[in-house]
């Protein structure tokens, strides 16, 4: 999303972009009752943190040692502030409320096929609508953090094929 926003208001520093399963339209949200108490602290305690329900590995890889690496990882982010959570829902909001086409920065959009945290075709439907010129988009055989995958032959390719063609699609 912070990507897709800086390339808006400030193209000329952006030449492309690649989009790697991007946050863009999430199908794992917080609760009701989640959300009530996260603008509940939003108004009266911005800085308590909450949940971020992205807590099952599963939901990242398929891979057994991705997963056990995400589930003993020490840093992983698994709370935030309302007020970061409200403002990732007003980079929501910025985003939809632009008008088509805005997007002039080259994008590739590369989604992971067994996805479990995001909507691939909202997604896809999403940054068609934002982009002046029609995303290329991949798709990989991999759940949403393809860097997990036990075979990264394809991503790799993918990535260099991106990294070697700066002036073309």
């Amino acid at each position: 999303k912070l990507a897709i926003a800086w390339a808006l208001r400030r193209p000329e520093c952006v030449s492309r972009l690649l989009l790697v399963a991007p946050g863009l339209v999430a199908q794992v949200q917080p609760t009701l009752g989640e959300r009530l108490s996260i603008a509940a602290s939003l108004i009266v305690c911005p800085r308590r943190r909450h949940r971020i329900p992205l807590d099952d590995a599963a939901l990242f890889t398929d891979n057994p040692a991705g997963q056990q690496f995400i589930e003993q990882d020490p840093l992983k982010l698994t709370h935030a502030t309302a007020r970061f959570m409200y403002n990732s829902l007003r980079l929501d909001w910025l985003l939809r409320g632009v008008r088509p086409d805005v997007l002039s920065t080259r994008t590739t959009l590369l989604l992971a096929e067994r996805e479990r945290i995001i909507h691939n075709d909202l997604t896809k439907l999403c940054l068609r609508r934002l982009c002046a010129e029609q995303p290329a988009v991949e798709r990989l055989a991999a759940a949403h953090t393809i860097e997990f995958e036990q075979d990264l032959t394809a991503y790799e390719a993918l990535l260099r094929h991106w990294a070697d063609n700066a002036h073309g699609r």
